[in-house]
């Protein structure tokens, strides 16, 4: 089955649905068993965005499995899942109360949604970027770095100087409940 795989990995890659529906229908289950075993406690769904994440990863590499395709791609799982604690590690989610301020947890203001999307679009294209792909995706100083195409040192000083920015932007927007 090893050769049927790798063929339907190929002729999957080239843009045959059907040969990609025949690998998730041989794979799929196996690789979600895989990400949820790696996950650990996760949140709903999380299972699902690693193993979708591993297709696309899987579909658009060029590197190709020298053995057995189905382990390949549960590899794959494994280390999207290791990336995905990762990044659930670094930005851990808490629950906020209704009228609770995150930064002290006690009552007061908190700024608007729309504020915060008001202020980013008031960033430059690539001080936005720097800031959704590191705060909002939790991607790593490296990889925004990868994807900007700069260097990492770049990264953190354009992610510093931005947040500064922001902060700055977000103290002169109406904040929730009507205060200036």
């Amino acid at each position: 089955m090893t050769t049927a795989d790798r063929e339907a990995l190929l002729r999957a890659r080239e843009g045959d649905g059907e040969a990609a529906r025949a690998l998730i229908a041989r794979h799929g289950a196996s690789m979600m068993r895989t990400a949820r075993a790696s996950l650990g406690r996760a949140a709903p769904g999380e299972a699902e965005d690693v193993v979708q994440e591993s297709w696309v990863a899987a579909l658009s590499t060029e590197a190709l499995p020298t053995g057995d395709v189905g382990a390949w791609l549960r590899a794959i799982a494994v280390r999207k899942a290791v990336d995905a604690r990762r990044v659930r590690a670094r930005r851990p989610e808490t629950a906020l109360e209704p009228g609770r301020d995150p930064a002290t947890g006690g009552e007061g203001p908190r700024v608007a949604v729309l504020a915060v999307r008001e202020a980013l679009e008031q960033l430059s294209p690539l001080d936005r970027a720097t800031l959704v792909l590191a705060d909002l995706e939790g991607r790593s100083m490296a990889e925004v770095a990868r994807v900007l195409g700069s260097t990492e040192v770049a990264v953190r000083l354009r992610a510093s100087r931005a947040r500064r920015k922001l902060r700055g932007l977000l103290q002169d927007l109406p904040l929730e409940g009507g205060a200036a």
